[in-house]
């Protein structure tokens, strides 16, 4: 054990330093996503540290002209533990729950970036989300999501362009979570149920006056497993989300969501209505490490060296190719899940959304974290 920065505030929660878990579950982590864009080009990074492998590592990217780039980059978590920077990319907490800064360099890729997000509303506080297989605990997770603006410089392959007032949208989760650190098969003479769910979607958005957020899953029958989230109107009472209604359009022949009707239920039993159009080809989170998205056929959390750095580029706008990172064989790929788009509001109102779109197959999940979570 040694001693953070951090430790010299009165926040501890354990008999430890601040950079020591309560839990020493290789699986526990704490980090952060962030997003910003605008039709046709999808910038998206992400940190997080792993305490219990000594691991920070990250990612970031582009969508953009129907390909996306990635960098992932990971490197020993101490005895830098405070620093959150890890290989060409910082993330600064300029003013906590309101503006973050985040930089990126990285010629290789042809993508650099020194942007700040700006809270359009305050952060949504997600339900705790609990799992057990087994005996064990598998996920165990507390997010918050926020919807931003982000302002800054952008530039691709030399071009330079500004970001002001990008939409833009971030989280920040931490806790147990089966699909980060060393993959751990897990079985047991009990018959694994078929996981209930078919549908999520995960929405931060802002249009107009108008800021939200939501998030829902639905079960194969179509009945809804669960829904929350929060509407913000200029100069009226925030409203709860209790209910989602949706009418999803996918591309011709595919999987591939195109565009949706969508009612969010106040709790007032009001129905305000929305229609999203996908404003870019969607981002394939495997590209950033995830599902055992790593070259070695690993996931994020695992100790791969004292500085490492990987990258990848491939095609996204054919929605009937087997799409994703190359290094990957075309039956792990699952596809594009980070969907771009633009949305209009009940009054005409216009503004961008960030869908998170997945679908479940009616199967029995896999062990060990191959099921996202």
């Amino acid at each position: 054990m040694q001693l953070n920065p951090f430790d010299d505030f009165p926040f501890h929660q354990a008999l430890s330093p601040i950079d020591v878990p309560a839990t020493s579950d290789s699986h526990f982590n704490d980090g952060y996503y962030f997003a910003f864009y605008r039709p046709g080009l999808h910038v998206f990074m992400g940190l997080r540290l792993h305490p219990n492998s000594n691991v920070m590592d990250g990612y970031s990217g582009v969508v953009v002209g129907g390909e996306q780039r990635d960098v992932r980059f990971s490197r020993a978590l101490r005895p830098d533990a405070n620093e959150l920077a890890v290989g060409p990319f910082r993330l600064d907490i300029v003013e906590p729950m309101t503006v973050q800064r985040v930089r990126l360099d990285d010629p290789e890729l042809g993508l650099a970036f020194d942007v700040s997000f700006r809270a359009s509303a305050p952060a949504f506080f997600e339900t705790r989300h609990q799992q057990v297989r087994h005996g064990r605990v598998f996920n165990d997770v507390l997010r918050y999501t926020q919807v931003c603006r982000a302002d800054g410089e952008l530039t691709i392959d030399g071009e330079r362009e500004a970001v002001e007032g990008w939409y833009a949208c971030r989280d920040h989760s931490w806790g147990i979570r089966s699909t980060m650190g060393p993959y751990a098969p897990l079985g047991g003479h009990e018959k694994q149920t078929v996981d209930p769910r078919a549908l999520r979607l995960w929405v931060p958005f802002e249009c107009g006056d108008d800021v939200g957020f939501f998030h829902c899953h639905d079960a194969h029958d179509g009945s809804v497993l669960d829904c929350e989230g929060r509407l913000y109107r200029a100069g009226k009472p925030p409203l709860w989300i209790d209910a989602v209604q949706h009418s999803l359009r996918y591309e011709s022949g595919t999987r591939r969501l195109a565009g949706g009707d969508l009612t969010l239920v106040d709790e007032e039993g009001t129905g305000h209505e929305y229609r999203f159009e996908v404003a870019c080809p969607p981002a394939h989170p495997q590209g950033y490490g995830y599902t055992r998205g790593w070259s070695d056929g690993g996931q994020p959390g695992v100790f791969r060296g004292l500085d490492v750095i990987e990258r990848d580029r491939f095609d996204v706008s054919d929605p009937t190719l087997a799409a994703g990172a190359l290094h990957l064989p075309p039956e792990r790929r699952l596809g594009g899940t980070e969907f771009v788009s633009t949305i209009t509001g009940p009054d005409g109102a216009e503004g961008m959304a960030h869908v998170e779109h997945m679908l479940y197959p009616p199967r029995p999940p896999r062990s060990g974290g191959d099921v996202p979570a």
